[in-house]
């Protein structure tokens, strides 16, 4: 399986994968051939990143 980083990220943060379409700003199908072959470091980070940063949004709003 390819971009396990980036899988471990969505499920340790209990984020489904409709949900960085969502973040990304892409189709289910662009996502589905995106993660299909292992990304560049570099972009998995930046996911990662932006999927931290969402999660900690969501975390935020569940404090008030």
């Amino acid at each position: 399986m390819n971009n396990i980083k980036i899988r471990q990220a969505l499920a340790s943060h209990m984020m489904k994968y409709y949900q960085l379409d969502e973040i990304l700003g892409i189709s289910e199908a662009t996502r589905c051939r995106m993660l299909r072959s292992e990304l560049p470091e570099e972009e998995q980070n930046r996911i990662i990143q932006m999927i931290e940063e969402k999660a900690g949004e969501q975390h935020d709003s569940t404090d008030q």
